[in-house]
C-alpha cells in the first residue's frame, strides 16, 4: 500500500485549514493544479475520502479528522527539526563542553569564551576544571569536546594543538628583595621558602628539571596543586613561587610581583582533542578564538 509523503501531508493540512485548493496553493507557494493532483494522489493512497464539499468549501471527512491532530504534531516536529538545522548551520544554537586546568580556566578561557559568546550568543558553553591528567582523560573518553592544558605534556591518545608558548616566572611579594630585579636565577630562590607544585604536573616537573640542571635540590616548603593557591600564599607572605605567567592576563595585584626566571623555562598552553574526532563547527570556532586570544595574551 502506498504511504503518504510529507508533501502530501502538507497539502492535506493546508486544504483542511483553509477549505480551498486556491488558498492552500497560495500558502504552500505552489500552483493550484499541483495541489489538486496531490489531493487526488493522497486519496488514492489512503483508500478513503478525505474531503467533502459543503457550501463551496472543502471540509475534512470524519476519517481525515481522526488523523489531523497527529498530522499537526508531525508537521510541527519537522518544522522544529528545520529550525534546529538552521540554528546549527548558523551557530545560533548548540553547545560546547570543555575541560581546562585551573590556571587556564581562570585567566585564558574567560577572555576566549567572552569573545566567542559575543559572536555566537546562542551557543551554550560548559567549562569543567581539573588537572592535566583529568583533562586528557575527559577528552579521550569523549566526555568533553576540547581540553585546554599546560604544556609540554605527553598525550598519545589525543591530538595536541599548540596555542601559545611563554616562560615560567617567579612570583614574590611586591615588597620582597627579589621584586625589584629584572630577572632572577634559580639559585637566587634557594634562601627563600619555596611554594611549588610537586612532580607529576607540568609546572612541578619543569621546576624540578631547572633546579637539577643548576645542580641544586628543589626544597618545597609548601606544596600546592594550583597556581591560584600558590599566588594566595605568596601574597600572604608565606614564601615565593614559580608559576606560569597566564595569571597576568587577569592583572597582577599591587601586592604581587612577577619576575622573569633564568635560565628560561618554556611553558605553554595547548588544546587537546580526541584523535579522529570531527569537532562541531561551534567547537572549532571556540578553539580558533582561544588561539587568537592566546596570541594577544599580554595586550
Amino acid at each position: 500500500m502506498m504511504r503518504l509523503t510529507y508533501r502530501q501531508l502538507e497539502v492535506l493540512h493546508a486544504v483542511a485549514r483553509h477549505g480551498a485548493v486556491t488558498a492552500a496553493a497560495e500558502v504552500l507557494g505552489v500552483s493550484q493544479p499541483a495541489v489538486s493532483m496531490l489531493l487526488r494522489e493522497s486519496q488514492a493512497a489512503v483508500g478513503f475520502p478525505l474531503f467533502s464539499r459543503r457550501k463551496g468549501r472543502l471540509q475534512p471527512t470524519a476519517e481525515l479528522s481522526v488523523i489531523l491532530t497527529e498530522m499537526e504534531r508531525v508537521l510541527q516536529g519537522v518544522a522544529r527539526i528545520d529550525r534546529l538545522i538552521d540554528g546549527i548551520r548558523d551557530m545560533t544554537v548548540g553547545s560546547v563542553v570543555v575541560a581546562a586546568t585551573p590556571t587556564l580556566a581562570d585567566h585564558l578561557l574567560p577572555r576566549a569564551i567572552a569573545a566567542f559568546r559575543r559572536s555566537r550568543p546562542g551557543i551554550h558553553v560548559e567549562v569543567q576544571t581539573m588537572d592535566n591528567i583529568g583533562v586528557i582523560e575527559s577528552v579521550t573518553r569523549e566526555r568533553v569536546d576540547v581540553g585546554f592544558v599546560l604544556s609540554p605534556l605527553v598525550a598519545e591518545e589525543a591530538q595536541i594543538v599548540a596555542l601559545d608558548e611563554t616562560e615560567l616566572v617567579c612570583a614574590v611579594p611586591a615588597t620582597h628583595p627579589l621584586a625589584g630585579r629584572g630577572s632572577v636565577n634559580v639559585s637566587d630562590l634557594v634562601p627563600w621558602p619555596l611554594i611549588s607544585v610537586g612532580r607529576g604536573l607540568p609546572l612541578g616537573d619543569l621546576a624540578e628539571d631547572a633546579f637539577r640542571a643548576a645542580g641544586l635540590k628543589r626544597r618545597i616548603a609548601i606544596a600546592v596543586t594550583q597556581t591560584s593557591v600558590a599566588l594566595s600564599l605568596v601574597r600572604a607572605g608565606a614564601g615565593i613561587a614559580i608559576v606560569d605567567p597566564y595569571v597576568a592576563m587577569s592583572g597582577t595585584p599591587a601586592d604581587l610581583a612577577l619576575v622573569d626566571l633564568r635560565p628560561r623555562i618554556p611553558v605553554g598552553a595547548a588544546a587537546i582533542i580526541q584523535r579522529g574526532r570531527l569537532l562541531s563547527r561551534a567547537a572549532r570556532l571556540l578553539l580558533a578564538t582561544t588561539r587568537r586570544v592566546a596570541s594577544l595574551r599580554m595586550s
